[in-house]
């Protein structure tokens, strides 16, 4: 059976390192049969979390607010693979993969419960500095909290703008890890 792949870009660089890293899975998940779909959250029309208990701590009551979030909702609760690309700032994800994180508390555990995880990371600092920052948090937070299960990371670092990712093998660590979802 097809996997259902969704990639959360939160890279606000149309072309940028993260999307690149995307786009290269998504071949590789298309190329193995499996379907992919690519959102782009600094695109769409996505608002931080209120703190408003609107959603009752996480019984799936709907979010109050009314914005893009509904239709990540929904493709993360039909996927199969959430994939989480994000350029590293401050040692983090960006704001808007931390938006997105936020607002899954609106919904149920069990409607996003056994789910495969993935981690596309790029920063001009180092790979090991993504290792040591990024990698334990996206552990705890997929992982440790929400019990997903690792599929693998591609932590591109050395990386400073468009056209970057090509000169590294990290495009073909991104295939790769595309084509073993």
């Amino acid at each position: 059976m097809s996997k259902k792949v969704v990639v959360l870009n939160g890279s606000p660089v149309a072309g940028g390192c993260s999307e690149t890293l995307s786009d290269y899975l998504i071949q590789g998940v298309q190329e193995n049969g499996n379907t992919a779909v690519k959102m782009n959250l600094s695109k769409m029309n996505l608002h931080p979390c209120i703190g408003c208990n609107g959603c009752k701590m996480g019984k799936g009551n709907p979010c109050v607010q009314n914005d893009d979030m509904t239709e990540v909702y929904q493709v993360i609760q039909r996927a199969d693979v959430i994939v989480w690309a994000s350029p590293l700032y401050w040692m983090q994800f960006s704001a808007q993969i931390k938006m997105v994180m936020d607002r899954l508390y609106a919904l149920s555990p069990e409607s996003i419960a056994n789910k495969q995880v993935a981690l596309l990371a790029a920063a001009a600092s180092p790979a090991e500095a993504i290792e040591n920052t990024l990698l334990p948090y996206y552990q705890m937070c997929f992982g440790q909290s929400l019990g997903w299960k690792d599929a693998g990371s591609v932590l591109a670092g050395g990386v400073f703008g468009p056209g970057d990712v090509e000169k590294t093998p990290y495009a073909q660590q991104a295939y790769e890890l595309g084509k073993s979802l």
